[in-house]
């Protein structure tokens, strides 16, 4: 072969090598861009099934195009800010602040909301005045002796190393709170043609009730152990919803409830939640779900109730 045909063989080879260098740069570049982008992003589902969300696909992409056509034009640059960033991650994580195992945790993330989904459902509005606010919220004695010794002990039950070394331990410690109570959970009707709103610290030691008495139940023991609860009352029911956070918070949540604490019935379930009209995240917490962001009923919302 002459030094011709070898040399233009070589610049192939060299062309197509520098060509995988620049999309493995793009792709390191964009996906830290993408954490820090991607909880502000409206959401686009499209309705195939029960509905698949395009939001985060889209924006990787864009990301991936424009980094792409920055990488070639301004190749010294972009390198120089590369090896910047990698010298920052290094600082960052040998003095014990966000590092490679944060960045490949999110990294872990990220590649589980692509496979897997969150439903958002209709902004919730106080439609009407809650029916029985006052006495409801004197049931919620999250601060009784009793009350407060079981809640401590459901949200130390499980989950409890894991929590130990999160940054988000009162939300894990409430999701070991809705597995304690609903794996023992035995519903009993109220007394005919009668109504009767047991206190938490009651429903705490018989562990059985009907919906409402089950709703104040978690809601007392989430604000006993510092989280935030509310309950939701449709046509003719009543459900209590743990208060996440915002549009990544909820991601989190999505993500540890699929893959660390109940990986055996929500792995690859579409988790539910509501956004209030302040744009915060409330996930189901209902005693007839078996992990936390089941399906809500199919009723009208009639009113909500913060605890």
């Amino acid at each position: 072969m002459s030094r011709e045909g070898n040399s233009e063989r070589a610049g192939g080879v060299g062309g197509a090598a520098h060509g995988v260098i620049i999309y493995l740069v793009a792709l390191f570049v964009a996906i830290p861009l993408f954490l820090i982008l991607y909880p502000y992003m409206p959401e686009l589902v499209i309705p195939i099934g029960r509905g698949l969300r395009i939001d985060h696909v889209l924006l990787l992409l864009l990301l991936l195009a424009g980094i792409v056509v920055l990488v070639r034009r301004l190749q010294v640059v972009v390198y120089a800010l590369l090896v910047c960033g990698l010298a920052v991650l290094t600082v960052t994580s040998l003095t014990g602040r966000y590092g490679f195992r944060d960045l490949y945790r999110d990294y872990g993330m990220f590649l589980h909301t692509l496979r897997e989904s969150t439903r958002p459902l209709p902004i919730t509005r106080q439609m009407r005045a809650f029916a029985d606010a006052d006495l409801l919220l004197a049931r919620v004695d999250h601060d009784d002796p009793v009350l407060r010794a079981f809640a401590v002990q459901a949200a130390t039950t499980h989950f409890n190393e894991l929590a130990q070394q999160a940054d988000d331990p009162t939300l894990i410690q409430c999701f070991s709170v809705f597995k304690v109570v609903n794996e023992r959970w035995r519903y009993v009707n109220d007394v005919q043609g009668g109504e009767y709103f047991a206190p938490a610290s009651e429903s705490a030691v018989l562990l059985a009730g009907d919906c409402d008495d089950h709703a104040v139940l978690m809601a007392a023991c989430i604000k006993a152990v510092g989280g935030t609860a509310r309950l939701v009352r449709t046509n003719g029911h009543i459900y209590p919803e743990l208060l996440v956070g915002d549009a990544r918070a909820m991601e989190r949540a999505a993500w540890l409830i699929r893959t660390r604490l109940f990986p055996s019935t929500a792995a690859h379930a579409t988790l539910y939640y509501h956004t209030d009209q302040q744009g915060r995240r409330w996930i189901n917490l209902d005693y007839t779900r078996t992990h936390p962001g089941g399906e809500v009923f199919p009723e009208e919302i009639v009113g909500t109730l913060e605890v």
